[in-house]
């Protein structure tokens, strides 16, 4: 079982890793998700260490395993803050700090029980601190199952509006049904009620679902990149000057696009789009929505996109497919695969095929 929590905890750590390695890259909705992943890994690997079978007869380790376990009720507010992110725009997190006051709660118990434990553990302020801990931490499951449901109630009213965003919510959806059964089969387990046999199943089943759920967020960043790189989270539909975005308007920020070049710059934002064109970010986007029928990263990938297949067209086979796509603003490799196959309809490499041979046939 000791294993089995190890290798969760390290796939939800190693996950909150990657997303942040690529926080750049990523949408700023998976970035809060990671905050979910890192406070699951983090209690995961605390029960290890309190249980003290990697580490017997550390005071010193158990001690670090209880403040470890403080995250316990770190995590679960995120999944709401992911889902709220997702359905509504940007959500500031300094506006919903009391989300937090449970995970403060249970961070102070957690510093005064480690504190007696080095003072006096026979004494009575230890008892009494791990008394007011332990009674606290039963509040655990009322929290995960409360913030799951809620997770799952406000994609329950999500009109979904775009292929991309309905596929992001079924993967969101399959991922709060099995937390929800995860908190639920942990939940049996914990209870008093449950016979020996079917705490221990029940134990293991959610150990299993969690490396599952780890795994599933890995394989969903690697295999459909597409839909995290910056395009997941909805913009949130605001007001704009209706004199500024007119055809005339959104054809000058073409040319400037093609003249300047700035498709291949790879970090390019949206605010650099406004600033060629002095306009503000809100009336660049409207003006790309309105006549481009495209949100900013479709408007600049199309170019993108150009440039590889005119590169791919007339260059020779010795400079490479990475080149290419640096060379024509994309900064991974994975997201150019996908975005070519989903704008041409073919793989890079099976386009330039086609028309190396056509050009020497």
């Amino acid at each position: 079982m000791d294993i089995i929590q190890l290798i969760a905890a390290f796939n939800f750590l190693m996950a909150t890793g990657f997303i942040w390695y690529n926080k750049r890259k990523l949408d700023p909705a998976i970035y809060v998700f990671s905050f979910f992943l890192l406070g699951k890994g983090l209690t995961l690997l605390s029960n290890d260490l309190i249980i003290g079978e990697s580490f017997p007869d550390s005071i010193w380790i158990y001690g670090l395993g209880v403040l470890m376990n403080s995250f316990l009720f770190f995590y679960a507010p995120f999944l709401y803050f992911f889902s709220e992110h997702i359905t509504k725009g940007e959500v500031s997190i300094k506006r919903h700090r009391i989300h937090f006051i449970p995970f403060i709660i249970f961070s102070l118990l957690s510093i005064a029980v480690v504190f007696y434990l080095f003072i006096d553990r026979s004494g009575a302020g230890f008892k009494l601190m791990a008394n007011l801990r332990n009674t606290f931490e039963s509040l655990y499951f009322i929290q995960v199952i409360g913030y799951t449901l809620a997770s799952l109630w406000i994609f329950g009213k999500y009109q979904a509006t775009s292929k991309k965003s309905r596929e992001v919510s079924k993967w969101i959806k399959l991922i709060l049904i099995i937390f929800l059964m995860v908190w639920l089969l942990f939940l049996v387990n914990s209870t008093m009620l449950a016979s020996h046999v079917l705490s221990q199943l029940s134990l293991i089943l959610g150990m299993l679902l969690l490396i599952v759920l780890a795994n599933i967020t890995l394989f969903m960043l690697f295999s459909n990149p597409e839909y995290f790189y910056n395009t997941l989270v909805p913009k949130v539909v605001k007001t704009y000057s209706s004199d500024v975005v007119t055809r005339k308007k959104y054809e000058d920020l073409c040319r400037i696009v093609q003249e300047k070049e700035l498709y291949k710059i790879p970090d390019l934002k949206i605010g650099d789009l406004s600033d060629a064109i002095g306009e503000s970010t809100r009336n660049t986007s409207a003006i790309i929505n309105t006549y481009y029928e495209g949100n900013y990263y479709d408007f600049i990938n199309a170019y993108r996109i150009e440039e590889a297949k005119n590169l791919l067209e007339n260059t020779d086979q010795d400079v490479t497919i990475l080149s290419i796509l640096y060379e024509a603003g994309f900064n991974s490799k994975s997201v150019f695969n996908t975005v070519f196959k989903n704008m041409v309809g073919e793989t890079p490499s099976s386009y330039r095929k086609t028309h190396l041979a056509a050009k020497y046939g």
